[in-house]
């Protein structure tokens, strides 16, 4: 059963792991549209994304800046699709979203924004089922999306944001500029610091539970009451307030930046008193609250500085808890709710082969007591100003609970953000969208989604073998739950087995569902839980008298791989014509089991029937075969698959089986091509026994409007190099049969490279299948 090998030339090219425990992490967007967060505790179970972004918000108070089409209400745990809760029909410019869940899970909603009349604010306390208009007078712009950079704490969006979280009886706080209005849960309202003369009042911060505010009225500070209607001064400033917050004994403690200097105050009684200050050159000063708000947590670093990390409170004053010479570039802290832990998220700024900088945050869990984390895991994305988590428990992530990030927003007028070049793989395959709102876990959990053993059509007898590489300079154990196909994912169904691997260890098992799972005859998905990160490769094939066939497969990690309601996957070579019949296997990627719509589409677009749904069962994996006639098609159709959940997230893998040979292909999901994407070989070649080789190319444009893609060729065995641009209609899906001598009239191998006319994610999509022709036109 057991085989090794010294790692020398590894095949395996998805390492995961560097030396030591760090990885880069894998994940799946949530959304396939540029969106920012909406102003929320990032404990919520539902989160708001406001979608389909035009002109954007820079950090700067200057109108009119207007964004956004459509508020999106998601459910962190996957039981409930995501729905558009404003507006209900149409669009709107939105200027401003936030979100308070009550006790029972029930998220009250209120947006800022308008129409042909006007911005103005509507409230929802039934999770966008019903809305209200409030009657608050809007007497000149405002900015209310927050403008700060998020560095951390308990709220998404927070630094600037004029729309701050309240508590039960008054769920919402905003600022007008020319008052402050607490908003009540029927709609109604009460005042607070109105300034006739406009100068401006603005809403810096809020104390643990959210019945007092904090707000600044030119040079001077209040602390509001939102239940007793008070407005009581907290101090004075004539700097400009970052943000803030109020502890339980009424201290306020604030980030201010003036003449160029960054200082963190805490005012207790009116007493100002300077904690520390730093160049306003970047983040080289900045403060959250502890869990409790009774205290800060500061970071203080800067160029040729170590990065030094303070723990502030009015009874023990600033004490350090550790300085780090090497000076990661520390941007936000987040705090568990034992006030033992802090999530610290770093800057990772990384040069591409472009020139261009590719920019990833890093995190790492930090507990009181401990020196500074040496090792980060990287959230390899392509990061902006803007960036943040949407949800995370600090308390839990270690375990692998799984957490929400926004990448950020590109630029102005984003159609579409550019996609960076792809990053060392963590152990699953490629991600497919580098950069928005997506689903990741500092605890890797890969799965190869078919592993069989057991008789097919045609006298074929099937086995799966797999090969695991632990990366690591030290020995770690790997948790393999088998999951039977179709099978209710439950303790009695899983069989789970525990393997040792060696430093450095590569192990193959052979047959492995007969020699590890003693199993005779089953198919299913294996999940693969390592210690710290492994890769691992599979081969399903079949013993023919002529030797093997069949396909190899990817162990990916469930983040990098799924699909959700508004992020589909395609498969542009889903259904290959009349010899062919098509299998899909669905793999639930979350916990509440996935419901998914599959629709084919072909050389005149999207065809056959529109709502044929696919259950799973939660934690499982189930196949479904012949799918082409389940959809409506005919037999002699070819064309691609659109893979959609409408609830949960999953993992979609399609197999075209030649009927003449029982041959099988494995086609994981397309990739788009924003920059150039390479197929290493194509061919029109002859080979030994009497091989022909061909490749098929497959297309898809998986947008509403004409898209075209470029093809370029070049030779193995020379310079020789062709150019040609493709075309596709609206949802237009195409094969293109032999396609080295069909589109560029040339024998041998090439490397082919494609790139999307748009740069974006909503590109044509390009696959292809190599093969060797029999005489009577079987294919293997």
């Amino acid at each position: 059963m057991r085989q090794r090998f010294a790692a020398l030339s590894l095949l395996l090219a998805l390492v995961v792991v560097t030396p030591g425990f760090a990885r880069v992490i894998s994940y799946s967007p949530y959304t396939d549209q540029a969106a920012i967060p909406a102003h929320q505790h990032r404990m919520n179970r539902h989160f708001v994304l406001v979608e389909g972004v035009g002109t954007l918000p820079p950090p700067i108070l200057a109108p009119p800046q207007s964004f956004g089409s459509s508020v999106v209400l998601y459910d962190f745990l996957g039981e409930k699709e995501p729905k558009v809760i404003f507006p209900q029909e149409g669009s709107a410019v939105l200027q401003g979203v936030a979100v308070r869940e009550n006790a029972a899970g029930v998220p009250s909603i209120l947006v800022f924004g308008g129409g042909q009349s006007g911005p103005r604010f509507h409230l929802s306390t039934d999770g966008g089922a019903t809305w209200k208009t409030l009657d608050i007078p809007i007497t000149t712009w405002i900015q209310q999306m927050p403008t700060g950079i998020d560095v951390g704490g308990p709220f998404a969006a927070a630094r600037g944001s004029q729309l701050r979280i309240g508590n039960e009886q008054w769920p919402f706080v905003v600022s007008t500029r020319a008052a402050i209005y607490a908003i009540a849960s029927d709609g109604s309202t009460r005042k607070f610091l109105e300034q006739p003369s406009n100068t401006g009042v603005n809403l810096v911060g809020r104390d643990a539970v959210g019945n007092r505010f904090l707000a600044r009225a030119a040079e001077n500070l209040y602390v509001i009451d939102v239940d007793s209607g008070t407005a009581l001064a907290a101090g004075t400033t004539t700097a400009n307030v970052l943000d803030g917050w109020i502890t339980p004994s009424g201290g306020v403690y604030i980030d201010e930046m003036a003449s160029g200097t960054l200082t963190t105050i805490y005012i207790s009684h009116g007493v100002r008193t300077p904690i520390l200050q730093a160049p306003a050159t970047g983040l080289n000063l900045f403060a959250v609250p502890t869990h409790d708000h009774s205290g800060a947590w500061i970071i203080e670093r800067g160029p040729g500085k170590p990065t030094v990390l303070y723990r502030h409170s009015a009874a023990n004053g600033l004490v350090k808890q550790w300085e780090d010479i090497t000076a990661p570039q520390v941007e936000a802290l987040h705090t568990g709710s034992s006030g033992t832990k802090l999530l610290v998220q770093v800057h990772r700024p990384r040069p591409q082969a472009d020139q261009r900088i590719f920019q990833d945050p890093a995190l790492a869990v930090w507990k009181v007591g401990e020196p500074a984390p040496r090792l980060y895991d990287e959230l390899y994305m392509d990061e902006q100003w803007n960036k943040g988590f949407v949800h995370l428990d600090v308390e839990k992530i270690e375990e692998g609970e799984p957490f929400v990030f926004d990448s950020g927003v590109r630029f102005l007028n984003a159609g579409g953000p550019i996609i960076s070049p792809s990053p060392p793989s963590s152990g699953g395959g490629d991600v497919v969208q580098e950069w928005g709102v997506v689903r990741a876990s500092l605890k890797q959990r890969l799965v190869l989604p078919a592993v069989g053993r057991g008789p097919g059509a045609f006298n074929s007898n099937w086995v799966t073998d797999v090969i695991i590489y632990n990366p690591m300079d030290e020995e770690q154990s790997i948790d393999i739950r088998f999951v039977l196909s179709g099978a209710p994912s439950t303790a009695a169904q899983n069989q789970i087995r525990t393997l040792e691997l060696a430093p450095r260890e590569i192990l193959l098992i052979e047959d492995v569902l007969l020699s590890v799972f003693m199993t005779e005859a089953a198919t299913g998905a294996f999940f693969i839980e390592p210690e710290h990160g492994v890769s691992m490769t599979s081969r399903t094939y079949s013993k023919s008298e002529e030797g093997t066939y069949g396909y190899s497969m990817n162990a990916m990690d469930v983040y990098a791989a799924a699909a959700s309601a508004r992020f589909p996957l395609t498969f542009a070579g889903a259904f290959l014509g009349p010899n062919y019949r098509t299998n899909i296997v669905i793999t639930d990627a979350g916990e509440s089991g996935p419901v998914v719509n599959l629709r084919a589409a072909g050389a005149s677009g999207l065809m056959g029937l529109a709502d044929v749904l696919y259950d799973v069962p939660a934690r499982g994996q189930q196949q479904f075969n012949f799918i082409s006639s389940t959809l409506g098609l005919y037999p002699w159709e070819t064309g691609g698959l659109v893979f959609r959940p409408r609830r949960g997230s999953a993992i979609g893998s399609v197999f075209t089986t030649d009927n003449r040979t029982n041959d099988a292909t494995y086609f994981p999901p397309d990739l788009p091509a924003p920059i150039v994407r390479t197929i290493p070989a194509i061919g029109h070649v002859n080979g030994a026994n009497n091989s022909r080789f061909r490749t098929d190319l497959y297309l898809y444009n998986p947008t509403a409007k004409l898209s075209t893609v470029t093809l370029q060729i070049r030779m193995w065995d020379s310079p020789d190099t062709a150019t040609l641009n493709f075309t596709l209609l609206p949802a237009e899906a195409r094969i293109i049969p032999d396609a080295l001598q069909t589109l560029f009239q040339r024998t041998g191998i090439a490397r082919l490279r494609y790139q999307s006319q748009f740069g974006n994610a909503n590109g044509v999509r390009v696959t292809s299948r190599t093969y060797s022709v029999r005489e009577d036109g079987g294919t293997y």
